[in-house]
């Protein structure tokens, strides 16, 4: 049986009518005219109109110049007196008026004789060529007359109109204004400068839409954060519906037992689709209440930005709010992009120059990683019908900065460390810039090989206990290599209650300790081995696979690290920086050598001597020093192999 109370709780929608991308901008646009009632106008003063749509045409409310004025510094003359005049008969003109540059000139004159071709005498100045009528002599009106237009209604104002408006005497334009209400659901929310306990998220969809917003220049009103209950939604859609011209609703669009957007839209007006073709962005609503558009916005940020960007931003486009726009170039991809036959899906890339050619290495693809789109420069659309694009394929991508920035970045393809953060940081002042893509030290080499990267960091260890040396020569033999040491890298053992190293590993080996190991071929776990076996702790080769210990397999460093934060293991073996992180005790055992390996034909490039001179700065080591976990003392070092 059913209560009363349940059965008026709007139901969970679960994408009941996706529609395709072109559908739902099509729908969009086709839906929804601009908004034009007495409340989207208002008057801005000339400064604040760069950007902004007229609401009215404009006439000029007088000429300019108003009356005859000088083009050149020079004297105003009457052409007739000038009639004559030649190298070899000079005239001199008596009847004259000294002006410059925009000076009012009189009627009784009608020429201006630039002073240069003039020669003063004790009663005049003589000419030696005669003046044409209104030579240099912008007349009452040439700019513009009284009454006539200077722009339409519907014109987007744009910085240098601002300085002709203000000639023509408008200190103050009428506009267009649009509202935006911003609500954002959750019951898991906190504000931005709080920090997250587990099982909470900071709300930071609605200030990112907000800024989206004002860049082009819709005014956004921003609503409490309302929790998952159904009433509470309904009534701040209905009070954001009823003081704006478009709302967006942050998250509750999606098909989770606490997402109630979708029907509660319903219930107050019309569900024009639930569910979009694109990724990410699925779960994207639009609605219709009191003939106003009302958008859901899926959780997750990529996700969010998505759809105002492929979604929200072409209705607006087509109301005249339009946005900043970087272009497009042609890129060469680094590595293959798979996609889902049936959905739009867009990639977050960085795109650098390497020679002539751009290159664009994807960034993650996960709907909730924002570091992706600090990292990116670029992003590129898969259409619905492709299974993906190939590496070494040439595509067209979308600009998310100049492509200056490309101009001036490098592509960095290896094993990534926070170390490369602080050399980033140095380069920027150099005007240097690093996009960074984590694809582990094989795919660094396999880079280098293909020759996709400007260098790729590596901490590879090898057979004989070297680092990098036997990696690069199996992949690029007979390849002249340049290794530039960034830095050496500790690593050690993190535990919540520390030990000293002989213990620890004594420990270990005896399987005393419930270890957070990783996989066989990681890089820690491969240090890891050695160290055992140099200490006489293995009998086993560094690189076997069948070690005994009582361990707890994760998947990364941090998985490893987090496991011994939260008791499921005593030990893992990670960096110290990652150990630092997650405030774990952390003992020192070995250092492995980081280095950028670097193709000879790239070290004419001035970009890379500015990475390497970096590199070997004391400004460099100085920040590696107080970062801590790091052998800073060999950060320069220089190795060739051929």
């Amino acid at each position: 049986m059913v209560d009363a109370d349940s059965a008026k709780k709007p139901k969970v929608t679960r994408y009941l009518n996706q529609i395709s991308l072109d559908e739902a901008v099509a729908a969009m646009r086709s839906s929804f005219a601009r908004p034009d009632g007495p409340n989207n106008r208002e008057t801005v003063p000339l400064l604040d109109a760069c950007g902004r749509i007229s609401a009215e045409s404009l006439r000029a409310g007088y000429s300019v110049p108003p009356a005859n004025v000088s083009a050149m510094d020079g004297i105003a003359v009457k052409s007739a007196d000038t009639v004559g005049a030649n190298e070899q008969l000079p005239v001199k003109i008596k009847d004259y008026l000294r002006v410059n540059t925009g000076n009012h000139v009189p009627p009784e004159y009608d020429a201006v004789i630039m002073i240069e071709d003039t020669w003063a005498d004790s009663d005049g100045f003589l000419i030696r060529k005669a003046a044409r009528p209104w030579q240099n002599v912008r007349a009452a009106g040439e700019d513009i007359r009284k009454g006539d237009l200077v722009i339409p209604a519907g014109h987007r104002i744009r910085p240098f109109d601002c300085g002709a408006l203000g000639t023509y005497g408008f200190s103050e334009i009428a506009v267009h204004k649009i509202t935006a209400g911003l609500i954002p659901t959750g019951s898991e929310l906190i504000k931005i400068g709080e920090t997250p306990k587990p099982g909470q998220v900071v709300e930071s969809n609605i200030p990112m839409a907000a800024i989206w917003l004002k860049e082009r220049h819709v005014k956004p009103v921003l609503y409490p954060m309302t929790p998952d209950e159904p009433d509470l939604i309904r009534a701040a859609i209905q009070k954001a519906v009823d003081e704006n011209d478009i709302v967006i609703v942050s998250a509750g669009s999606s098909a989770g037992t606490k997402d109630f957007t979708g029907s509660v839209i319903a219930e107050l007006g019309e569900l024009i689709f639930h569910g979009i073709g694109i990724m990410p962005g699925k779960p994207m609503i639009l609605g219709r209440i009191k003939n106003k558009p009302v958008i859901g916005l899926p959780g997750y940020p990529i996700s969010a930005q998505v759809v105002l960007r492929e979604v929200v931003g072409p209705l607006l486009d087509s109301w005249g709010y339009t946005g900043f726009d970087c272009g497009r170039t042609d890129a060469v991809l680094t590595a293959d992009l798979s996609s889902n036959v049936g959905f739009d899906e867009f990639v977050l890339l960085s795109v650098a120059r390497k020679g002539d050619v751009y290159y664009a290495a994807q960034q993650s693809r996960g709907a909730g990683v924002q570091t992706a789109t600090l990292k990116s420069n670029a992003y590129l659309r898969i259409p619905a019908p492709l299974e993906g694009y190939s590496a070494g394929e040439s595509v067209s991508v979308c600009l998310t900065q100049p492509l200056e920035y490309a101009d001036r970045s490098l592509l960095v393809i290896g094993m990534t460390d926070p170390a490369l953060g602080a050399l980033s940081e140095l380069l920027r002042d150099k005007g240097v810039i690093l996009h960074i893509y984590n694809s582990g030290n094989m795919g660094g080499v396999i880079a280098l090989k293909k020759d996709i990267c400007h260098c790729a960091p590596l901490h590879a260890l090898g057979p004989d206990g070297d680092y990098n040396i036997a990696a690069v020569k199996r992949y690029l033999p007979q390849t002249r290599v340049h290794l530039i040491a960034a830095a050496g890298i500790e690593y050690g053992f993190a535990m919540r209650k520390s030990m000293s190293l002989e213990e620890t590993l004594k420990s270990l080996n005896a399987g005393e300790l419930i270890f957070a190991s990783q996989p066989k071929d990681s890089e820690s776990e491969l240090i890891l081995r050695k160290l055992l076996v140099e200490r006489d702790l293995c009998e086993k080769d560094a690189l076997s696979d069948d070690l005994k210990r009582s361990d707890i397999i994760f998947a990364g460093e941090m998985a490893a690290a987090v496991s011994v934060v939260n008791g499921r293991s005593e030990c893992c073996f990670v960096p110290c920086s990652i150990a630092k992180s997650c405030g774990l005790e952390f003992v020192s055992a070995d250092f492995a050598r980081y280095e950028l390996a670097i193709r000879d034909t790239e070290m004419a490039d001035k970009r890379i001597q500015t990475l390497i001179d970096v590199i070997s700065s004391d400004a460099y080591k100085e920040r590696l020093n107080g970062m801590g976990g790091y052998d800073a003392a060999i950060a320069g070092e220089k190795r060739i192999i051929e």
